[in-house]
């Protein structure tokens, strides 16, 4: 396994990595192995080729994880995206040392057709097989008896479910957040229920918004945490709190050159 600790150098490193890969699966074509790491082909490529000094962050994990695991994932961080790692820990102060989902659970957590089973196995709550046959049918036993064949879920017999809390990468997350909105945010509901969804945007000084903004969210964050957590709260009720925020234009500098950091 490659260790990005005796790395001085960031594209070498990756580029090693992509090679690992191309040797794990001769038989795959490039565009293969960027689809199975879910990059770009051109992204991709300028890795491999050492192109990009310092490609996206989330490409970066995609293709560490894919040959590394999520042992070296934190190492990696901390050697070359020390200002990320810095930023999770600020950013997700009770979450930063939760370990990553593996790989394969993350297109489940993505696919709009098993999100839900996925959160509602990694709640508190105590699922079993009969909870989502109920609920799913036999179309949601096979997702699970698959996920049980991956050893993403396990079955102690009383319940379904994956071991110790969850983290998993942004493009998940962004995409679990699109799911719940699109389609378990129940519009015809509003005012009749306690559901709710607001959106609030304006021409402002982004130095000077911006970072007020993050603390608001980050307070709101662990509040809603604690909320969550608390022993009087707890039932078999999944629910699902989002907070987002961002800029409508970018950075050019960001989001030039394929993904590469100016």
């Amino acid at each position: 396994m490659l260790d990005s600790t005796q790395y001085e150098d960031l594209s070498l490193f990756l580029s090693d990595c992509v090679e690992k890969l191309k040797k794990d699966y001769p038989r795959y074509s490039n565009l293969q192995l960027s689809k199975m790491v879910d990059m770009t082909n051109s992204s991709f490529d300028r890795i491999y080729k050492k192109e990009a000094k310092k490609p996206k962050f989330n490409n970066a994990i995609k293709i560490v994880r894919s040959v590394c695991g999520d042992e070296d994932i934190k190492s990696f961080i901390k050697r070359f995206y020390p200002d990320m790692l810095e930023q999770f820990e600020r950013v997700y102060s009770g979450n930063s040392n939760v370990p990553f989902v593996k790989p394969e659970a993350e297109a489940f957590f993505q696919d709009p057709s098993t999100y839900e089973i996925m959160m509602m196995v990694t709640s508190s709550t105590d699922i079993t097989k009969e909870d989502i046959q109920a609920e799913f049918g036999r179309k949601g036993l096979a997702i699970v008896d698959k996920l049980l064949a991956l050893h993403i879920l396990r079955d102690d017999d009383k319940s379904i479910s994956i071991k110790g809390s969850v983290n998993a990468t942004q493009p998940t997350v962004q995409t679990l957040l699109k799911n719940l909105v699109e389609k378990s945010y129940d519009v015809d509901a509003f005012g009749e229920k306690l559901n709710y969804l607001t959106l609030q945007y304006e021409g402002v000084n982004k130095e000077y918004v911006a970072p007020r903004l993050l603390e608001i969210l980050r307070r709101a964050n662990t509040d809603i945490r604690q909320l969550f957590n608390l022993p009087q709260a707890k039932g078999r009720d999944v629910m699902w709190a989002g907070l987002v925020m961002d800029t409508l234009i970018k950075d050019p500098q960001i989001n030039s050159n394929d993904g590469v950091l100016q």
